[in-house]
Formats: structure tokens, C-alpha cells, sequence
């Protein structure tokens, strides 16, 4: 059994907190299913024009977060899937044409995160 894990509520005021909060629920799914692999994955970014407007919902932010969630799944000895890069521009952000709201991914880019799941 694999779970491949996305989590995107990052507004929580610390990040230290997200990050126990994140990593009691692996904790949580390996007690109840100790053969699972458990597989996580980056936080998307989101669009320039969102990220620059956003205190919380941010790019910034957004890369804090995933240095956690790599470092967490380097402690558990679980995979990391950096979808983040696989669907930023040069500049690490979502594409302005990949999202209308500037966070939710379109079809074609929700075809770019299959793809980069496939092949990892």
C-alpha cells in the first residue's frame, strides 16, 4: 500500500507547528498501517501576481515549508517528490497561464503534476 501525501494548509502561524502537526500525521498512518510507504510530496507554488499580494499564501513562505517537509521525510526515511520545481518558471513560481485564481492548478498543468508522479 502507498500513500503519496500533498498537504497545502499552510496557514498556520508557526511553521514550526505545521511541520509537528504534518509530521504526527505520517506518524499516525505508519502506527495504523506500519507496511504503507509513505510518500510526500512539495507544496505547488502559486502565481507571482498571488505572491506578491498574499501575506500567507506565498511563494517565500511556500519554499520554507517545503524545506521542511524535505527535511522531514529525510528524518522518517520517506520520499520527497519535488513537484514544486517540476511546475515553477526560472523564477519559482507558477506560470501566470497554469492557474485562474493563482493557486489551483489548471488541467494542463494538473497533467504536468501527474506526470511528474509517474516518473518518481
Amino acid at each position: 500500500f502507498i500513500l503519496c501525501l500533498e498537504l497545502t494548509n499552510f496557514g498556520w502561524v508557526y511553521s514550526s507547528i505545521f511541520i509537528d502537526k504534518y509530521s504526527q500525521l505520517i506518524d499516525s498512518i505508519k502506527q495504523v498501517k506500519p507496511n504503507c510507504e509513505v510518500i510526500v510530496q512539495s507544496i505547488i507554488p502559486v502565481t507571482k501576481s498571488k505572491s506578491d499580494s498574499d501575506e500567507i499564501y506565498n511563494n517565500p513562505r511556500i519554499e520554507e515549508y517545503n524545506e521542511l517537509i524535505k527535511k522531514m521525510a529525510r528524518e522518517k526515511n520517506i520520499q520527497y517528490i519535488d513537484v514544486a520545481s517540476y511546475l515553477a518558471d526560472s523564477a519559482g513560481n507558477l506560470p501566470e497561464e497554469a492557474s485562474t485564481d493563482g493557486v489551483h492548478v489548471n488541467k494542463k498543468y494538473c497533467l504536468k503534476w501527474l506526470e511528474c508522479l509517474k516518473q518518481n
